[in-house]
């Protein structure tokens, strides 16, 4: 006669009950569709009228900052104008926090949090191409060079000063300068960051958390016709595979401006070009699907239960299906709008990643302690 242990009994229960469970559609969980701390300040005849007007502006905001975020600047006038009743419609909910009310004037910090579905269906009705993959933190090197000396940590840094002026970061892809305290001063040098490769950024990279690295040269020049200030920006990208591109622009405004305002206009262009960048290369046109296969190694159940958790926040990722789940592995089949690259930059930001193997796909959780094989594959990708 078999015997089986209550254990086993329990074990075997709890797979058969995530297997039925296991068709996922995506939780709210979300946040590129909250926009937070919306300041508003209203005055009305009475405060409730205040108030009302408040939360109907905080709204609007919330939609322009939300299409900001998600399109191409050249595409978002097409959704920009709709009404204030159709906004409003697309609205999950909205928390209030340091709200100040008077009888004629009512101040809060309103967060405004939009339905995925109902957004990216408005979307696809009006033909406007949208991004909602966030990115990983990327790592900002700011150099200021004058008189042919390059400056990084050293005073002053007038570059490093603007950038560290960060004002509310509403993009996909957050952008990170280094405090430079004395840990930063050790790990790098401005020669090592305009010279080197992506192996002297490991121990700054690691302490900011960041998969990519870029640095940012300015220089100051004059232009030979009126001899106005200018500014000549070199951007080289740095991430994993030691991939390397160079960039050169100039920068000129008009002729009566100062040295901050042209580094200001930098700075905004450098982050206008790598998030719209970002934006291009994760682009969603269709609401069309495709299916993925995948393996999943896994360390039982709870380790199975956390990479589900992280799946079901990938908005790309419309519905996963559990097809079979053991102790080491579980196999699902991943529906997804876009390409397998948007897929791939979807699960980087959730510390998973896809590999090929030679007959299916494989999908590692990042973590310090993963199974033989993820181990093995990531090592092979390097």
């Amino acid at each position: 006669m078999m015997y089986v242990s209550k254990s086993k009994y329990l074990y075997l229960f709890i797979l058969l009950l995530y297997c039925c469970l296991g068709r996922s559609a995506e939780v709210d969980a979300n946040q590129v569709f909250k926009i937070e701390n919306i300041e508003v300040d209203e005055t009305a005849d009475t405060a409730i009228a205040a108030r009302d007007q408040a939360l109907e502006n905080s709204q609007k905001e919330a939609w322009n900052l939300l299409v900001s975020r998600i399109t191409l600047p050249n595409d978002k006038q097409k959704i920009l104008a709709i009404s204030i009743d159709e906004i409003k419609s697309l609205v999950q909910g909205y928390e209030v926090v340091r709200e100040k009310i008077s009888p004629v004037r009512y101040l809060a910090n309103i967060t405004v949090a939009f339905n995925p579905e109902l957004v990216r269906g408005i979307f696809l009705d009006k033909g406007v191409p949208f991004a909602e993959t966030p990115s990983l933190p990327i790592l900002l090197i700011p150099i200021y060079e004058t008189n042919g000396v390059s400056q990084l940590w050293e005073n002053p840094n007038p570059w490093r000063d603007i950038w560290k002026e960060s004002a509310f970061d509403n993009s996909l892809l957050p952008i990170i300068v280094p405090s430079g305290d004395f840990e930063d001063i050790k790990s790098l040098s401005a020669s090592q960051a305009i010279n080197g490769n992506l192996s002297q950024f490991g121990a700054i990279m690691e302490k900011y958390d960041a998969t990519k690295v870029i640095v940012a040269k300015v220089s100051r020049k004059f232009d030979l016709i009126d001899n106005s200030l200018l500014l000549e920006i070199t951007i080289r990208l740095h991430e994993a595979g030691d991939y390397d591109e160079t960039i050169v622009d100039v920068i000129k405004v008009s002729p009566d401006s100062d040295l901050n305002e042209l580094m200001i206009a930098g700075k905004k262009k450098i982050m206008k070009s790598l998030r719209s960048a970002w934006k291009k290369e994760n682009m969603v046109a269709s609401g069309v699907k495709q299916r993925v296969s995948a393996e999943i190694p896994i360390m039982g159940l709870t380790h199975w239960l956390s990479i589900r958790s992280k799946l079901r926040e990938i908005g790309t990722l419309r519905i996963f299906d559990l097809v079979r789940l053991t102790r080491e592995k579980a196999l699902v089949d991943l529906w997804i709008m876009g390409s397998l690259k948007q897929l791939q930059n979807a699960l980087q930001n959730k510390r998973l990643a896809l590999y090929e193997n030679d007959e299916f796909l494989i999908l590692c959780d990042q973590s310090d302690i993963t199974p033989q094989i993820c181990n093995e594959m990531k090592t092979n990708s390097k």
